[in-house]
């Protein structure tokens, strides 16, 4: 049985860099590397045969090549396209909040071979957190068959402000005791791996503006609402941070302050008015509903503008006024329900006409798949002097 390299193992950043672009393409060849890098042939054939004697890299079927891949034909021999192993190492990506949460495990060719959602009935302390997250990855082991030497790291797409550097949340009040706590540390010492933290808006974002409808733009901020909101600004594939924090906790934003202890206390937070609940109360005022799901089957979405227009009109205010900030190219937001995405992204719309506007249901999957991008991007990472 082989096991995955790990990053101290490629000391080389050339190694890196080939492995890299091989995983990022279904196929390439040696001569694809070698015009892309500008590495010389001999040292991108030696990267291959360490890369292949390791059990990363296997040679490809010709019926496995993209078409766009293979060059015209000419005199000379042809040239070997290679691709990863798909069994050669693994990732776990979890995402979690106050709502439940979920688990993904893909492998080296970036394919979910598990999944698993649970949501909570009631909002949970960090104890039980912690044990249901514990017990989701190891089914997904036990599942799967997959040894923990196997995996490459677990990254956890967390609630509130993290502190990445640390694996820890910073502030969110919806969990007990979550706050401080080192995520990141805890589950590391459990199963033996790299463990990286980061927060659940950013992490969907970036797997948005990499693989889905933001793949185009330069730059995107996203928000997203549920018991709270939350934000994240990529620019050129690169994460925002404050230091070592993720920055962009939106539904904290003050409103108006009727006095400094308010102001300081953040007493009336757009979240208080702006989030799935408030946003439910105030239309179950009109309306006899009982959650977002049934609204969304019995109203359209002008009934909810109808009864929520100083809601909408706070929220693209709020939204204007980072748009004048950060001025990204395009803008994402997401909630859990279909209805409730398009009510925000109509505010943005209007708010914000000059920008893209794209409206998503927020997939707890999805923002695992962002997760485990995480894990990736860490192995592969260069670090000068290694």
């Amino acid at each position: 049985m082989h096991h995955p390299l790990r990053s101290y193992d490629i000391r080389q950043s050339n190694e890196k860099l080939v492995l890299k672009m091989l995983f990022e393409h279904r196929s390439i060849s040696q001569s694809h590397i070698v015009h892309q890098t500008g590495l010389k042939a001999p040292t991108v054939y030696r990267i291959f045969s360490k890369l292949e004697n390791a059990g990363f890299i296997e040679p490809c079927r010709t019926e496995d090549v993209p078409e766009e891949m293979v060059p015209p034909e000419r005199k000379g021999r042809r040239p070997s396209f290679y691709r990863v192993v798909s069994t050669s190492a693994y990732a776990l990506g979890i995402d979690f909040s106050s709502l439940g949460v979920a688990v993904i495990l893909v492998d080296f060719r970036n394919t979910v071979i598990f999944r698993e959602n649970q949501e909570f009935t009631a909002g949970p302390d960090r104890g039980q957190i912690l044990t249901v997250i514990e017990k989701m990855v190891r089914r997904a082991l036990d599942k799967t068959g997959i040894a923990t030497e196997s995996i490459l790291g677990i990254a956890l797409a967390a609630p509130g402000v993290v502190n990445t550097e640390e694996g820890r949340v910073r502030e969110y009040p919806r969990i007990a005791d979550l706050e401080g706590f080192p995520l990141g540390e805890h589950f590391s010492a459990i199963f033996g791996v790299p463990v990286y933290v980061h927060n659940n808006a950013t992490v969907i974002a970036s797997s948005a503006f990499r693989y889905g409808a933001a793949r185009d733009t330069g730059s995107l901020l996203a928000l997203l609402v549920r018991s709270g909101i939350g934000g994240a600004l990529i620019n050129q594939g690169e994460i925002f941070l404050s230091g070592a924090s993720t920055a962009l906790e939106v539904g904290r934003t003050t409103l108006e302050a009727g006095s400094w202890e308010d102001l300081a206390g953040d007493r009336r937070p757009l979240e208080a008015r702006v989030a799935e609940i408030p946003l439910l109360q105030r239309l179950q005022e009109r309306f006899s509903l009982s959650s977002w799901i049934e609204a969304g089957q019995r109203l359209s979405l002008e009934e909810v503008e109808q009864v929520l227009q100083e809601e909408q009109l706070l929220f693209g205010a709020t939204l204007r006024n980072m748009v004048h900030l950060l001025d990204p190219e395009a803008v994402l937001i997401m909630s859990r329900f279909r209805l409730l995405s398009d009510f925000l992204a109509r505010a943005a719309e209007r708010a914000v006409p000059h920008k893209k506007v794209i409206s998503l249901v927020y997939d707890p999957v999805q923002a695992c798949y962002g997760a485990t991008d995480i894990v990736f991007q860490q192995f592969f990472r260069v670090v000068p002097g290694e």
